[in-house]
């Protein structure tokens, strides 16, 4: 049975590509016909064949390594083409009513349809449609994407170098799949001289981890995140993850994942000693967006007025970036409001998000030590068994997703968990968290997260829809041994760690 389980899954994709790659060819085909109506259009048009450019590419190459994915990750990549399919035949539909109502059957050999102003109009509307489609299946198909990248396989690899004209589309890819091995080939330096901090000019981003640095000299705004050296590990093997984690973060598009692209790391070192007291990590800030990036929990206490798509939307940032990480071969530990920036551009306040905050990165042989604090304000974002000086479970992905639950709780309310009133030092608990800091709540894990999962039971419907609570309490009960998506741990245990990812993108990305 499982032979022809797995024979169908394979028919199944040739069948559902060769559908996509016909619907893609007639889309466009079909915006061909608009051609010659106006630069205006032109320009959409190319943008259009752009898109589909690239996802022809991916489509053929997820086409020729389907051998090579386990079941799930199947599954998951066809229920994602399967929505490209309906993508476009909507948008086929559109453009053919327009092209056949603005077709003129006096006309003999023109090859551009004779457009009216009012016509000119909609067709600009339906392209700019077409492309926002596009780009948005764009996003929801690169997690599970780049999750190919994670799987060990030399016929991915083999695949990944073939000649063709995909080589220079997957120059990316290829670089993060090299970085992605435990031996990359390529050997690139990631340590930076220590000078280019000293004589930097360095401003405080309100409630964030990081920092905005600007070297001597130079008219760029940077970002430093600092990763506090523990001096009872091991320092080789804290070097090693640290060098492992920056040349990962090198190799990463920041746009497409949710996280900066590093520029290397500088090691800080005590005075008269030759151990680091942290390693600094500079990040590069993207072009197009402010130098002046503001955390999300300044936001959150802030009364700017924020939309429910933009709610939405940076819900979907965090969730993408988490999944990144994960994808990267590391779990975060320190995902809260005071770990995401957000950048401003030109056209928008609310714009891009990106995580950061990598102070407690895992170390590189998988396992993290049973060590925490007993800061409240941040095991509000800790699962119970991760809270306290000495955490019951040892680290794992699933206890991400557990404080992603929390900051998406907090995004669908639009208000901060956190009052600062006096200093930015002593947090107390804002009225939205429902509880003070007496509580018997911050005294038993449990009962935190009994009481978040009913806060969000009871007010992010009406805020936010059934679906969005529904992704949140999935979240917050993730380790639960009930929880039919997340629960079982050793479901997870795969060789390449694809699977949680698989199961991650399907349940919350």
């Amino acid at each position: 049975m499982a032979g022809i389980e797995v024979a169908g899954l394979a028919l199944a994709i040739v069948a559902t590509t060769d559908l996509c790659f016909k619907h893609g060819r007639t889309l466009v085909e079909t915006c061909a016909t608009f051609k010659g109506a106006g630069a205006e259009i032109n320009e959409r048009i190319l943008c259009v064949e752009s898109h589909w450019k690239r996802t022809t590419m991916q489509l053929d190459f997820v086409k020729r390594i389907w051998k090579g994915l386990d079941k799930e990750h199947q599954t998951l990549q066809t229920q994602i083409l399967q929505m490209l399919i309906n993508k476009l035949s909507i948008i086929i539909s559109k453009l053919e009513k327009l092209s056949k109502k603005g077709s003129d059957n006096r006309a003999t050999e023109r090859q551009a349809t004779d457009v009216k102003r009012w016509k000119y109009v909609l067709i600009k509307q339906c392209l700019d449609k077409s492309i926002e489609e596009l780009a948005s299946w764009q996003k929801m198909f690169d997690p599970s994407w780049f999750l190919i990248l994670k799987v060990s396989s030399p016929f991915i690899d083999q695949e990944l170098s073939r000649n063709g004209p995909a080589v220079s589309l997957f120059t990316r890819e290829y670089s993060l799949r090299d970085a992605l091995r435990e031996q990359p080939l390529q050997k690139v330096s990631v340590f930076l001289p220590k000078d280019g901090l000293e004589t930097a000019q360095m401003r405080e981003i309100p409630f964030a981890s990081a920092k905005c640095m600007q070297r001597a000299g130079s008219d760029k705004w940077l970002v430093v995140d600092c990763i506090p050296c523990d001096p009872e590990l091991d320092i080789g093997l804290v070097t090693r993850d640290v060098r492992d984690l920056a040349r990962k973060l090198s190799s990463v598009d920041a746009l497409t994942f949710g996280i900066l692209q590093c520029r290397g790391v500088v090691r800080v070192m005590e005075p008269g000693s030759r151990i680091p007291s942290s390693f600094d990590f500079v990040f590069q800030i993207p072009r197009g967006l402010s130098n002046e990036p503001r955390s999300l929990r300044s936001y959150l206490c802030s009364n700017l007025n924020i939309t429910l798509t933009d709610r939405f939307e940076l819900a979907k940032q965090m969730a993408k970036s988490i999944s990144y990480v994960h994808t990267l071969g590391f779990v975060h530990k320190n995902v809260r409001p005071e770990t995401v920036l957000g950048f401003e551009t030109n056209e928008s306040r609310f714009d891009s998000f990106f995580l950061v905050g990598f102070e407690n990165m895992r170390t590189a042989d998988g396992r993290t030590r049973r060590s925490g604090d007993s800061t409240w304000e941040k095991n509000l974002y800790r699962h119970p068994h991760r809270q306290g000086l000495n955490p019951q479970d040892i680290y794992t992905m699933q206890h991400d997703i557990y404080s992603l639950g929390v900051c998406l709780l907090e995004i669908g309310l639009w208000e901060s968990f956190l009052l600062y009133e006096h200093s930015p030092a002593a947090p107390l608990p804002a009225s939205a968290l429902g509880i003070s800091l007496d509580g018997p709540e911050f005294k038993q894990p449990a009962l935190m997260k009994e009481h978040l999962i009913a806060l969000a039971k009871r007010n992010l419907p009406g805020r936010m829809g059934d679906r969005y609570e529904k992704v949140v309490v999935n979240c917050l009960t993730c380790l639960d041994w009930d929880n039919a998506d997340f629960g079982d741990q050793s479901e997870f245990e795969d060789l390449d760690g694809v699977l949680v990812g698989v199961k991650y993108i399907e349940k919350v990305n």
